[in-house]
């Protein structure tokens, strides 16, 4: 069962008080609240084998030699992979963006797509946000006459593959922030080729943050230093809706661009540009972000939100079969279970809809090509590095971050997964690793909320290192409840507390939903983060009813 810890409060004023909570001491306040485009943004020639790629780039340039550049599938290698395209074809190079298919080619490179640049003649190919540890389709591709640079930044795990490799995340590496996305490094790359170049006027590559930001907020970086103001500007150019497929998609999804926030961004834009791949068309979303014209961005735009649309219907069909097998099981303090029929691209999705529902770490696999099973693991209690770590023995490859990682393993070790798996659990638990509990930052009032807002603003965008302040509203009342959405799936509050009122939110959510059972009339203490509404409004996003 979920806890709740109430931080003890450092300071009266409530923005002192969360950066105190996240370790920002009053000298660096000012610095961080409004970050610096300059100050912040290190000298891209400091990043590993960067002056040697400038000048391999430039070299194609002069030789008018065609180049790949070749990203992942998801929305940060394909907003850094548009982004570089668009730099590279700028300075007048012949390019291609090519992006593999998730479910035929899988993550990385592939000697298969490598023959088809060949075909092309392409004598260099640039990364996005992959490469590190493509060791022999590197050398492959060298043997075919094409060199690679790797611009990534996942870590490194042994030897690096004959190339230029672009990782602020290597051993080596004298670059000052090693927290830099897929698209980030994308952006550190055309920044470099801009100062030694000036293919755009002065100050124009700016217009390109909007792209590094969209990768920012929605990988799993960190939200501090140059992570910081790239999702900062990134938003602010983002706003100004200058290109044509982003301002259609918002337009379609009827977000205003001046008021687009980070929420906009991972609960809208961003699954929408992953949804293309999880159903088989990464190329829609890269055309939408790189389209010139404003009616083919409409039907972009439109196809792409088709295509999010069967991609939930696909989820939820999941989700469906999930819990109805869950239903004739065995209680276990894991969900772990799979099927050759589900699609790997959307098991993160279902993972993660599962463990809301469910409370605990969820593990999903599925076929992804061939003999090939892949899943999706989702946690909010415990580390799926360290749960996966401590049942190593039964993947072939695991990786991942606090909350959510990846998984393949072999067919013959399927039906060991489950026992293996909860001994490693049991194991972190008697460790007194495991914990449900969750901090609070700080007890509001219902008639704090439209002041906290405003506060809130001064340190957004939240994300990965810099989290969405939890609040508790103590002995409120629920003065009406209603369902709403399709399928009737989200819950509306109208609350109540000595005198004070606002609105509240609560997303894929039913009245069993939470600790205390939501309905009309209830009196109990509100958990959740306070947000804008639709209107303009504050209002509270529910997160547990206690």
């Amino acid at each position: 069962m979920k806890s709740y810890r109430v931080r003890e409060r450092q300071h009266d004023d409530l923005v002192d008080d969360l950066l105190l909570a996240r370790g920002i001491m009053p000298e660096a306040k000012e610095h961080f609240l409004n970050p610096d485009y300059i100050a912040d943004g290190h000298d891209p020639m400091l990043l590993p084998d960067m002056p040697a790629a400038v000048e391999r780039i430039l070299s194609a340039q002069k030789n008018n030699e065609k180049v790949a550049v070749w990203s992942d599938y998801d929305c940060d290698g394909i907003p850094g992979g548009v982004l570089l395209t668009e730099f590279l074809r700028a300075m007048g190079l012949a390019v291609t963006h090519y992006i593999p298919h998730r479910h035929k080619e899988g993550y990385g490179l592939n000697n298969e797509g490598i023959d088809e640049l060949v075909e092309q003649k392409v004598s260099l190919m640039i990364t996005v946000d992959l490469g590190t540890t493509d060791i022999e389709c590197v050398a492959y591709a060298k043997a075919k006459g094409v060199d690679t640079i790797v611009t990534d930044h996942h870590l490194v795990h042994g030897a690096l593959p004959d190339a230029l490799v672009i990782n602020p995340k290597r051993p080596d590496s004298k670059y000052p922030f090693d927290g830099l996305c897929g698209a980030g490094v994308a952006w550190k790359l055309a920044q470099a080729l801009q100062n030694k170049t000036h293919t755009l006027g002065e100050g124009q590559e700016k217009w390109l943050l909007d792209l590094a930001g969209l990768g920012t907020l929605s990988d799993m970086v960190p939200l501090v230093g140059e992570n910081r103001m790239l999702a900062r500007f990134g938003l602010t150019v983002m706003r100004r809706a200058r290109r044509p497929g982003l301002r259609a998609l918002l337009e379609v999804l009827r977000i205003k661009p001046s008021t687009l926030t980070e929420d906009d961004v991972a609960f809208m834009v961003s699954p929408r540009i992953n949804a293309a791949s999880r159903m088989d068309n990464p190329h829609v979303a890269a055309a939408l972000l790189g389209a010139t014209d404003g009616a083919r961005a409409v039907e972009l735009a439109r196809e792409l939100n088709t295509i999010n649309d069967a991609r939930k219907t696909l989820v939820a069909t999941t989700v469906k079969e999930a819990n109805k097998r869950l239903a004739l099981g065995t209680p276990s303090p894991l969900i772990v279970m799979g099927s050759p029929a589900w699609r790997p691209g959307i098991l993160g999705l279902v993972a993660n809809s599962l463990m809301e529902a469910h409370g605990k770490p969820v593990f999903l696999w599925g076929r992804e090509g061939g003999t090939a099973i892949r899943g999706s693991v989702r946690s909010n209690g415990v580390s799926v590095v360290e749960l996966m770590g401590a049942a190593k023995d039964a993947f072939e490859e695991f990786g991942g971050h606090t909350a959510s990682g990846g998984f393949s393993l072999a067919e013959e070790k399927v039906h060991e997964l489950p026992a293996r798996l909860q001994s490693a659990y049991e194991t972190l638990a008697a460790q007194g690793v495991v914990s449900e509990e969750k901090i609070v930052d700080r007890e509001l009032s219902l008639a704090e909320v439209p002041a906290a807002y405003k506060d809130l603003q001064q340190l957004a965008p939240f994300g990965v290192g810099n989290t969405k302040p939890l609040f508790i509203f103590g002995q409120t009342t629920i003065k009406s409840m209603k369902t709403f959405g399709k399928q009737q799936n989200h819950l509306d509050f109208y609350l109540e507390q000595n005198g004070a009122h606002t609105g509240a939110i609560a997303f894929f959510s039913n009245s069993e939903s939470f600790t205390k059972k939501a309905a009309g009339g209830v009196r109990a203490d509100i958990v959740g983060h306070v947000e804008m509404d639709w209107r303009g409004k504050p209002r509270i996003r529910v997160v547990d009813i206690i």
